[in-house]
């Protein structure tokens, strides 16, 4: 890749979405006349591309005479490309995307194609990609929103350079678009962002390509300016994980310091969450917390992923006796629900258990026998974070034999899948246990389970297994920049939340080890992740719910590449990963990045005083929360800033978050304080006494860790969190206590 990329503006005329001309026009005033169309553009750097801060880049174009339906652009251009190069856009394209495609509508299923068995390809549906063969037309065309951030990444593989092109969201004529295009032998990369944003030919929508675009120009006046702003950045990139560390230390370079949306106190959302749960989730008749209120099939149980078996576990250390009843009655429920395999059934809907696969086909392979890996994954570690909070919580509570026996048959099943295969797969076979799609890293949080048993039953099998396929994990995942399959509905495309189990399966084998080694892989893991993550406030179109509502973007989470949502929070986790990974390192980044994720997640929460309307045109009742933050229009641009109104997985995150994080951490030793609660905190000058004030208008019981760093290098542990402070804060109400 020859290091030589050439700054170009051009002026793109579109005729119903199609491109009609196009013109580049050189910098420095320079005009360039076409047909009845005039145009300067200005250009102004500052900086250098070498430099830490990178070079500032903004450029005017002006319009000295009509031009209809037009677009400008800023064009980065450079020959020596390679396929061989790593290609991010954060949150939408991940190596290019350049994995095999399989045309599959919403929802798609393995069982509808013939790729089966342990060594299948890593498999994408049809999504915004670099072609992965050779005379392939080769070209993504995104919105800004579509990206957590709007910007480019490349590693050049053969130079081991580095750049990142940044940009922002867009002008006063919307939002930009973002373009990749390599020529047909891949010898030639432009990388441009356009104003405003057009995609020319064809849009993304769920699960396609092929939606005609209705994207249009701007009719542009005389005299009329529109101006373009970007960062670049070059840099050593020996790795991909260079890239990744130096987009983290960038994303949000020229930005004020994030403020977090204004709302109620993690405390005051409990509340309402925990009615909410008892109203309206309970199954009387079954004895389970379900993870939905509608219903349908995949609103009564889903074991792991969207909750079943999660909420239980905050509904346990900080609810009501009665919530603590039901939630040990949800844990009966799911051990019985555990086949002769050691695996659980995926779904239960009005007393009959289902399989995990999409597809209702009575022809289909293993009917009613497909199961989605991650979600056993997920039920291992979340049981056993049960099991060591009930022995601190409730120490007179005999845990039930068959608890412990069910625990073990389901460690023993991961320990033989991996002894089978060397791998835990994507789906298995609920039945029998075997593999029936391999690849992805939908599993990557099993070994956190693992190792959390490992320790509690003193087995050394299960912590040897959990060491092994968290290595294997991040060789061929962590290390590549990949990781995929961790919702059951996308194949095997990119996605965050598999991002994020890895990072707390090798946060929880560093605590469980103390080999630092599991550090580094969780600080790579960790800066992965925050590429999913949204590094600022979108605007959204004026009057949309969400405009409305002044909710602010940053923090949330985009779900996958295939679903172009982003979401509240984790998927299904509260990140006190992070809050690990900073006491650990000592770096702000983790901290920061907790407190942007946690601390804005209680705006979404729909309540009586601030209904949240969903796109059906009712408001979600109170304790509601809807997975989707709608930056891009993939579901149509009708619905961006809207929600669709149901009861989500998100819900949980937040009761997790309320549960395992703590609303004011301070570092006695440096007096750092860091707020994620909705609460306002400043160290007085009096050593050692902390003021805290609670400007919403609701009662506000805030947990507190203050510690000193020799007091942060030592595990938190599972259950740390219970022995946080509680500090209650009446609204107005301003509170001093000695740290």
């Amino acid at each position: 890749m020859t290091l030589t990329f050439t700054y170009a503006g051009s002026v793109t005329q579109y005729k119903g979405s199609t491109i009609r001309e196009s013109v580049d026009i050189p910098f420095e005033d320079e005009r360039e006349r076409s047909g009845n169309r005039n145009w300067i553009a200005g250009l102004r750097t500052e900086g250098d591309i070498d430099d830490p801060e990178g070079q500032r880049l903004t450029v005017q174009f002006q319009s000295l005479g009509a031009s209809e339906e037009s677009a400008v652009a800023v064009s980065f251009l450079s020959s020596g490309w390679s396929e061989r190069n790593y290609v991010l856009i954060p949150g939408a394209v991940y190596a290019g995307n350049r994995f095999e495609v399989r045309e599959l509508s919403y929802a798609p299923c393995w069982s509808r194609i013939d790729d089966h068995g342990p060594n299948v390809p890593n498999l994408i549906t049809d999504v915004p990609r670099l072609a992965d063969r050779a005379g392939e037309t080769s070209a993504i065309h995104l919105l800004t929103g579509d990206a957590a951030t709007p910007a480019v990444g490349i590693m050049d593989k053969e130079s081991n350079t580095g750049w990142l092109f940044i940009t922002e969201q867009g002008t006063a004529l919307g939002d930009n678009s973002i373009h990749v295009e390599e020529s047909v032998d891949r010898s030639f990369v432009r990388i441009s962002f356009q104003a405003p944003g057009v995609r020319p030919s064809a849009k993304y929508e769920m699960a396609t390509t092929k939606v005609p675009s209705t994207d249009r120009g701007h009719d542009f006046t005389a005299g009329e300016t529109v101006t373009i702003r970007c960062r670049i950045y070059r840099f050593s990139c020996p790795s991909i994980q260079a890239l990744f560390d130096k987009f983290a230390a960038v994303r949000q370079q020229g930005q004020s310091a994030a403020e977090l949306a204004q709302s109620l106190p993690f405390s005051a959302a409990w509340g309402t969450q925990e009615r909410k749960y008892n109203e309206m989730n309970w199954n009387a008749e079954l004895g389970y917390y379900a993870v939905g209120t509608i219903d349908m099939k995949h609103q009564d149980w889903q074991v792991g992923w969207v909750g079943g078996g999660m909420s239980s576990l905050a509904l346990l250390l900080e609810g009501s006796e009665l919530s603590i009843s039901r939630a040990i009655a949800t844990l009966h429920f799911l051990f019985s629900s555990q086949t002769a395999s050691g695996f659980f059934h995926g779904v239960c809907y009005q007393g009959e258990f289902y399989g995990d696969e999409f597809n209702d086909d009575p022809a289909r392979k293993h009917p009613e026998q497909w199961h989605i890996l991650r979600k056993s994954a997920d039920a291992l570690y979340f049981i056993m974070k049960h099991l060591l909070a009930l022995e601190q919580i409730r120490p007179d509570f005999v845990i039930p034999a068959e608890w412990l026996d069910g625990t073990r048959r389901l460690a023993d099943a991961f320990v033989r899948l991996w002894h089978q295969y060397g791998q835990f797969g994507q789906w298995v076979h609920t039945g029998t246990g075997d593999l029936i799609i391999g690849g992805s890293a939908g599993g990557g949080i099993a070994p956190a389970g693992l190792a959390l048993c490992g320790r509690y039953f003193d087995e050394p099998s299960y912590t040897a297994c959990a060491e092994l396929s968290a290595r294997y994990y991040y060789e061929r995942f962590t290390t590549k920049g990949i990781t995929t399959g961790g919702p059951g509905e996308i194949l095997q495309s990119p996605d965050s939340e598999s991002a994020f189990a890895l990072l707390e399966s090798y946060m929880v084998l560093y605590e469980t080890s103390g080999d630092g080694e599991w550090l580094r892989m969780a600080e790579e893991a960790a800066l992965q992740a925050m590429t999913w993550c949204v590094s600022y406030d979108f605007s959204f179109p004026a009057g949309s719910t969400f405009e409305r509502l002044g909710m602010q973007t940053t923090g949330s989470v985009i779900a996958n590449v295939q679903n172009k949502h982003s979401a509240p929070g984790i998927c299904t986790l509260s990140g006190d990963s992070l809050l690990k990974l900073y006491r650990a390192t000592g770096n702000k980044r983790y901290a920061e990045l907790l407190r942007e994720i946690a601390g804005n997640l209680p705006q979404y929460l729909s309540r009586e005083d601030r209904p949240i309307r969903g796109w059906e045109g009712w408001d979600m009742p109170p304790g509601y929360m809807s997975e989707r933050v709608n930056m891009s229009d993939w579901e149509g641009q009708g619905n961006v800033g809207e929600v669709i109104p149901y009861s989500c997985w998100c819900e949980v995150s937040l009761m997790l978050t309320y549960a395992e994080v703590p609303g004011i951490y301070v570092n006695t030793t440096t007096g750092m304080v860091t707020v994620i609660d909705q609460v306002e905190c400043r160290l007085e000058q009096t050593e050692g006494v902390l003021a805290m004030t609670n400007p919403s208008a609701f009662p506000a019981e805030v947990k507190l860790l203050a510690e000193s760093e020799e007091e942060a290098a030592l595990p938190l542990g599972a259950c740390g969190h219970l022995q946080w402070k509680r500090i209650t804060i009446k609204p107005g109400e301003t509170v001093r206590i000695a740290i």
